[in-house]
């Protein structure tokens, strides 16, 4: 066996390949699909609450905006 030789050890392990079963690949995929899940959770729950106060402070914003441009009953 040349050592030498870069293409000699990928041919004998070319005999080796085996296609990956489908069950294989579905919990491959699932695994996938449940950490994509779990980080949009973690980013949605991270960002929630700064969205929640600047939706708080903009109604707030507009309430005090409405009451100071009311024109009081003579």
């Amino acid at each position: 066996m040349n050592h030498d030789d870069a293409g000699e050890p990928i041919e004998l392990l070319q005999g080796q390949q085996h296609e990956a079963s489908a069950e294989f690949l579905a919990r491959v995929r699932k695994k996938i699909h449940r950490r994509a899940a779990a980080s949009q959770v973690a980013t949605f729950s991270w960002h929630m609450p700064r969205a929640a106060l600047l939706g708080m402070a903009e109604l707030l914003g507009h309430v005090a905006q409405s009451l100071t441009g009311r024109k009081e009953p003579k």
